[in-house]
């Protein structure tokens, strides 16, 4: 059976690697959003010359 303060470390561990993971998932989404947006403007700037 596991101590108490052994379910606790277990459960902030489990946490922290949820929080990261939930986290690079939005930094993903966000840097391709970023992406797009520079092509935009990429094509934007091309198309005035």
């Amino acid at each position: 059976m596991l101590n108490p303060e052994e379910i606790i470390i277990y459960a902030v561990i489990f946490g922290l690697l949820l929080g990261i993971t939930w986290s690079l998932k939005y930094i993903v989404l966000i840097d391709r959003k970023i992406e797009r947006v520079e092509m935009k403007i990429e094509r934007l700037l091309r198309s005035k010359k």
